[in-house]
């Protein structure tokens, strides 16, 4: 609870700087109606957040509606969205990838929000904080200052969610919480898939001492024909092909289960979070294209932990000491190589 509560009083403070920032201009610098200022941060806490903490896919919507207002400066959301009652903008990617690409932002979600906005409960609120400003009596140059400063409140916190480290707690907790914990975080950057694929591959590498090849997320089972070195799957150890999954099952993974069997010998291990190995086994057992006595489906929080508690012997310090050195592996081989600064993981 410390971490989060740490966590969200730093996104908190630089909603407030951007908003006091903004708040602190004269009306000679906006060409607005004096004493009128453009006020976002409490639209920002009251829309932008759930349980307290900041929705990315909220934010990212937000940023594409005002993106939007440069081409199209109608302040009624109707004349935005896709459709009436809709949480997508009219060209909401191409909106969305534009006004990221100039913040220099990585976008958490693809497409911005597109369809988990929930537009249509804020967007009309924070087109009416806009209005306030005069945003349709001034001149094009104000126009476009008005969006700066919305934009520069709104990317705030987002920037804090795609920057900051990975922080988890490691006394008091067995290793599988604390690989659980990293993965909701990383789930909240939109980087799930990345941080456990990574950290599967520090766990091997730490518990082989052995090089393990690093790949990016998701390039490492690339079966093209014009590829000079197919891999079967993310990693490959002796006689088994591991593959990582981190969302529902899907026909992608389960042909390439199928033909991992039929190209190889090799024990098919499925790695997926903890809360969807069962629905994994299911479907599994489901496809006839599949030999279940070869595939292994378990949890990325059994694998790694379990591994982390026996090399630990077992006891708080050497599990520790252990989740340390696999972090510092993580970070050193697969973050600094092929990961971004926002994934790494800090350690308390």
């Amino acid at each position: 609870m410390k971490k989060h509560d740490s966590v969200l009083k730093k996104q908190e403070q630089a909603v407030s700087l951007i908003g006091s920032r903004c708040s602190s201009q004269t009306s000679g610098e906006t060409g607005l109606t004096p004493g009128i200022r453009l006020q976002l941060s409490p639209l920002l806490h009251k829309h932008m957040r759930r349980a307290r903490r900041f929705v990315p896919a909220r934010l990212q919507a937000a940023l594409a509606l005002t993106e939007r207002l440069r081409d199209v400066p109608s302040l009624a959301v109707g004349d935005h969205q896709y459709c009436p009652g809709s949480a997508s903008l009219q060209l909401h990617v191409t909106y969305g990838d534009r006004v990221h690409q100039r913040l220099k932002l990585s976008p958490i979600l693809q497409n911005h929000g597109r369809m988990s906005s929930k537009l249509s409960e804020w967007g009309q609120a924070f087109l009416d904080a806009i209005a306030k400003t005069g945003f349709s009596d001034v001149a094009p140059e104000a126009r476009s200052q008005i969006i700066d400063e919305a934009q520069a409140a709104i990317a705030a916190p987002l920037r804090s969610i795609i920057e900051r480290p990975l922080e988890v707690r490691l006394r008091e907790r067995t290793a599988e919480v604390v690989v659980s914990d990293l993965l909701l975080a990383a789930e909240e950057k939109g980087k799930s898939g990345d941080v456990a694929q990574y950290l599967v591959g520090a766990k091997l590498a730490l518990r082989f001492n052995r090089e393990i090849p690093v790949y990016p997320a998701n390039k490492s089972d690339r079966t093209s024909h014009f590829d000079p070195a197919p891999r079967l799957g993310d990693f490959e150890i002796e006689n088994a092909v591991i593959e990582v999954a981190v969302g529902l099952p899907d026909d992608k993974h389960l042909q390439q289960i199928a033909e991992i069997q039929e190209k190889s010998d090799a024990e098919v291990w499925l790695l997926t979070r903890a809360d969807r190995v069962e629905t994994w086994q299911k479907e599994i057992k489901k496809d006839k294209g599949v030999n279940t006595r070869r595939v292994v489906v378990t949890s990325i929080e059994a694998f790694i932990g379990q591994n982390i508690t026996e090399l630990g012997e077992f006891s708080t310090k050497g599990k520790i000491e252990q989740l340390k050195a696999l972090f510092d592996l993580y970070n050193t081989r697969w973050v600094a190589k092929v990961g971004t600064p926002g994934i790494r993981i800090l350690a308390k």
